[in-house]
């Protein structure tokens, strides 16, 4: 569903991403873990071109993205993102956030989005917060908004930027359900993440990025009980203790 091949981005002098080459195949969870500044966030930018690739090729379902004549509003439809903020209208209420995008990107009639966004409202849990603006919402609630609204696109596949590090502790664990949820219905997904314990029960596959170079991969038990490079001994043991 995603492939990566060679990416490379550089901003000014750093060599943020050096050479990334992963897959992922259709209703995989992938989860990406490695130290602040390793490239995890802007590999997920170069997968819907929030960022353009300064060499490499990004597919997604087999189609070649990043050339001049693919549209990157194209391809954020086929591609959710949902970030570390929000990013929620403030002035809309939690139903409006939902129906923006298939009523003005995809041109769909307001009572088929109106529909459509209470039921993925409902499936996130918050079906009585439908009207409900984000200052009368949780952190834990305007996250949840946010991925039903990056749902309601029908996108193939999510990626997820750190989206429980904004949050206080007591709202981690209802995004982190949501999150759970989507992965057993079969999305394919690409999470960053420092919460182990849902990389250890949700990911089918575990990438350990430093330095932007992809260091190992494999299942969550051999990343996290019997890595196999020096690098990641040392991270796995600090974010374990």
């Amino acid at each position: 569903m995603i492939r990566v091949v060679g990416v490379h981005k550089t901003f000014g002098p750093l060599h943020v991403l050096r050479g990334i080459t992963l897959e992922v195949p259709k209703g995989e969870a992938l989860v990406i873990i490695g130290p602040s500044g390793s490239g995890k966030s802007t590999l997920l930018r170069c997968i819907n071109l929030l960022v353009e690739p300064d060499a490499g090729s990004v597919f997604i379902d087999g189609v070649h993205v990043n050339r001049p004549e693919v549209s990157a509003e194209w391809v954020r439809q086929q591609v959710g993102m949902v970030f570390q903020s929000f990013n929620l209208f403030t002035h809309l209420t939690a139903l409006q956030n939902v129906m923006l995008g298939p009523v003005r990107v995809k041109g769909m009639e307001q009572e088929a989005a109106r529909v459509k966004a209470k039921q993925l409202l409902a499936r996130v849990g918050l079906a009585a917060k439908a009207e409900a603006y984000p200052a009368e919402l949780s952190g834990g609630q305007q996250q949840r908004v946010a991925i039903a609204r990056a749902l309601a696109m029908d996108p193939k596949a999510m990626l997820f930027d750190e989206p429980t590090s904004a949050l206080d502790p007591e709202y981690i664990r209802e995004v982190l359900d949501v999150m759970t949820a989507l992965a057993r219905e079969g999305m394919t997904m690409i999470v960053v993440t420092h919460e182990m314990g849902f990389a250890s029960n949700v990911a089918s596959r575990i990438v350990f990025i430093d330095a932007g170079i992809v260091l190992e991969e494999g299942h969550p038990n051999q990343i996290f009980g019997n890595p196999q490079q020096e690098r990641t001994r040392t991270f796995v043991s600090k974010i374990l203790r």
